[in-house]
């Protein structure tokens, strides 16, 4: 075991960054969204048919 875990350290050190990189985005996404932000909006889109639902607050 200690044998295969030293043999692909790399790897599990690059899986391990980009977990964490991932992790970081899923959670600042769903604090925005807990905050009352739009998570997949980059604003501009008066004419979505969505729009009502993305920008309560704005109204």
């Amino acid at each position: 075991m200690l044998a295969w875990i030293s043999a692909n350290l790399t790897t599990l050190i690059v899986a391990a960054v980009l977990a964490a990189i991932l992790i970081a985005i899923v959670v600042s996404m769903i604090r925005k969204q807990k905050k009352g932000g739009s998570v997949g909006c980059g604003c501009g889109c008066e004419h979505c048919a969505m729009s009502e639902q993305c920008h309560r607050d704005d109204k």
